[in-house]
């Protein structure tokens, strides 16, 4: 009898523990963690190339100091290429307003690569005048703005076509323009992943955003959000459609309410092999 009143004791203690734990972890420590996730990515194409993404920073109007340690945790892996999947702006963040976008794109031109940082806007972004106030901002910096559009970057003895695709969310994307005179191999980065179905065949890889992994993922339930057309079908990490890869990140912030739970933030760094 004493051994299962113990053995009740201790299966309370744990769940109090648990009632109380996750909240705190969710709320106040998960969300302000940041790691860097490696990938491999096996491409003869695009072999030695060191790519680094990051999506939905979400800024907020105090977060200047966040947004620091990212540039400065980016810069330390020495990337060939950077590239920001969108939603640099938090205008939907419960209780907290966003960064300007002006301030936002001042901090964000201390991102350093070898052969150049690249940028696509988000759903976010077209809000509070984003888009042309980031356009304006970082007309003459070191970051370039593709959204439908590509450029033909050589690195080393490979010339590579990177395309940036407006966001499929909002029906800012244009594939036609997007693909204009692109030659293989090719890198895409977007902000949603809905836009894989709409890929070409001949694309090596594409990088996208948007979900934050569902912000908060349930073991063994799955993610509580499903911000994607498909039901959910695009929301972290590898996906392969035929030839096609992508990838997609849970992101650096939070959008609605500042919560993860086994969604931690991250900083993306592939090396094609």
């Amino acid at each position: 009898m004493k051994k299962a009143k113990k053995t009740i004791f201790i299966i309370l203690g744990i769940i109090l523990f648990l009632i109380i734990f996750i909240p705190i972890w969710a709320f106040f420590i998960e969300p302000n963690l940041l790691i860097v996730r490696r990938i491999t990515i096996n491409d003869s194409d695009l072999k030695g190339i060191k790519v680094a993404f990051l999506s939905d920073l979400h800024v907020c109007q105090d977060g200047k100091t966040e947004v620091l340690r990212v540039v400065n945790k980016v810069n330390a892996q020495n990337p060939d290429l950077i590239l920001l999947g969108g939603d640099y702006l938090n205008v939907k963040i419960y209780k907290n307003k966003s960064m300007d976008p002006k301030s936002t794109a001042l901090l964000l031109t201390g991102l350093k690569a070898k052969y150049g940082v690249y940028m696509v806007m988000g759903n976010h972004d077209n809000y509070l005048n984003g888009y042309k106030i980031f356009r304006d901002t970082l007309k003459n910096t070191n970051i370039k703005i593709l959204n439908n559009a590509n450029v033909k970057i050589q690195i080393g003895e490979k010339i590579i076509s990177l395309v940036g695709i407006g966001d499929f969310s909002e029906n800012r994307h244009n594939i036609d323009r997007a693909f204009n005179n692109v030659k293989t191999p090719v890198i895409v980065f977007t902000h949603s992943p809905d836009i894989f179905h709409l890929i070409p065949n001949y694309v090596n890889i594409v990088f996208a955003g948007h979900t934050h992994g569902g912000q908060v993922y349930i073991p063994f339930y799955g993610p509580m959000a499903q911000p994607t057309h498909f039901s959910g079908l695009y929301i972290k990490g590898f996906y392969e459609e035929g030839n096609k890869k992508m990838f997609v990140s849970c992101g650096v912030g939070t959008s609605h309410l500042k919560v993860r739970f086994f969604n931690l933030p991250e900083i993306v760094i592939a090396d094609f092999k």
